[in-house]
Protein backbone atom coordinates (compact mmCIF):
# COMPACT_ATOMS: atom_id res chain seq x y z
CA UNK A 1 0.00 0.00 0.00
CA UNK A 2 3.00 2.29 -0.15
CA UNK A 3 2.80 4.78 -2.99
CA UNK A 4 5.69 6.87 -4.30
CA UNK A 5 4.85 10.52 -4.83
CA UNK A 6 6.96 13.53 -5.74
CA UNK A 7 5.94 16.81 -4.17
CA UNK A 8 6.07 20.17 -5.94
CA UNK A 9 9.61 20.76 -4.63
CA UNK A 10 10.81 17.53 -6.24
CA UNK A 11 11.15 15.59 -2.97
CA UNK A 12 10.30 11.90 -3.25
CA UNK A 13 8.03 10.50 -0.55
CA UNK A 14 6.48 7.12 0.05
CA UNK A 15 3.02 7.34 1.59
CA UNK A 16 0.73 4.71 3.04
CA UNK A 17 -2.45 5.04 0.99
CA UNK A 18 -4.58 3.76 3.87
CA UNK A 19 -3.85 6.98 5.79
CA UNK A 20 -4.93 9.40 3.06
CA UNK A 21 -7.95 11.35 4.23
CA UNK A 22 -8.58 13.39 1.09
CA UNK A 23 -7.21 14.56 -2.26
CA UNK A 24 -8.07 18.13 -3.21
CA UNK A 25 -7.52 19.78 -6.59
CA UNK A 26 -5.35 22.90 -6.60
CA UNK A 27 -5.68 24.17 -10.13
CA UNK A 28 -5.68 21.93 -13.20
CA UNK A 29 -2.33 20.24 -12.68
CA UNK A 30 -1.78 20.13 -8.90
CA UNK A 31 -3.39 18.41 -5.93
CA UNK A 32 -3.08 18.36 -2.16
CA UNK A 33 -2.96 15.01 -0.36
CA UNK A 34 -4.26 15.33 3.21
CA UNK A 35 -3.49 12.75 5.90
CA UNK A 36 -5.55 14.28 8.67
CA UNK A 37 -2.92 13.81 11.39
CA UNK A 38 -0.22 15.92 9.79
CA UNK A 39 -0.20 19.66 10.19
CA UNK A 40 -0.39 20.19 6.44
CA UNK A 41 -1.06 18.52 3.13
CA UNK A 42 1.49 17.36 0.58
CA UNK A 43 1.14 19.14 -2.76
CA UNK A 44 1.97 17.22 -5.93
CA UNK A 45 2.22 18.17 -9.61
CA UNK A 46 -0.56 15.87 -10.80
CA UNK A 47 -4.28 16.37 -11.32
CA UNK A 48 -6.37 15.34 -8.28
CA UNK A 49 -8.26 12.71 -10.28
CA UNK A 50 -5.01 10.99 -11.30
CA UNK A 51 -3.71 11.06 -7.71
CA UNK A 52 -6.98 9.56 -6.43
CA UNK A 53 -6.80 6.77 -9.04
CA UNK A 54 -3.22 5.89 -8.03
CA UNK A 55 -4.11 5.82 -4.34
CA UNK A 56 -7.25 3.74 -4.94
CA UNK A 57 -5.31 1.23 -7.03
CA UNK A 58 -2.85 0.66 -4.18
CA UNK A 59 -5.53 -0.07 -1.57
CA UNK A 60 -6.74 -3.62 -0.94
CA UNK A 61 -9.98 -4.58 -2.64
CA UNK A 62 -11.57 -4.93 0.77
CA UNK A 63 -10.77 -3.16 3.99
CA UNK A 64 -11.71 -6.41 5.73
CA UNK A 65 -8.46 -7.84 4.32
CA UNK A 66 -6.56 -4.80 5.55
CA UNK A 67 -8.07 -4.99 9.04
CA UNK A 68 -7.36 -8.74 9.20
CA UNK A 69 -3.71 -8.07 8.36
CA UNK A 70 -3.51 -5.40 11.08
CA UNK A 71 -5.07 -7.80 13.62
CA UNK A 72 -2.62 -10.52 12.63
CA UNK A 73 0.33 -8.14 13.02
CA UNK A 74 -0.92 -6.99 16.43
CA UNK A 75 -1.26 -10.61 17.56
CA UNK A 76 2.28 -11.35 16.35
CA UNK A 77 3.57 -8.31 18.25
CA UNK A 78 1.69 -9.37 21.41
CA UNK A 79 3.12 -12.89 21.18
CA UNK A 80 6.65 -11.50 20.76
CA UNK A 81 6.18 -9.21 23.77
CA UNK A 82 4.84 -12.08 25.89
CA UNK A 83 7.79 -14.29 24.90
CA UNK A 84 10.22 -11.51 25.78
CA UNK A 85 8.54 -10.94 29.13
CA UNK A 86 8.73 -14.64 29.95
CA UNK A 87 12.40 -14.71 28.98
CA UNK A 88 13.19 -11.72 31.17
CA UNK A 89 11.22 -12.97 34.16
CA UNK A 90 12.23 -16.59 33.78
Amino acid sequence: MMVKIVDVKGKERYINAAYVRSVSPKGEDKADIDFGHWSGAVRVKQPAEQVAEIINASLPSSFDEYLAAIDQQAQTNNNATAATTIAVIG
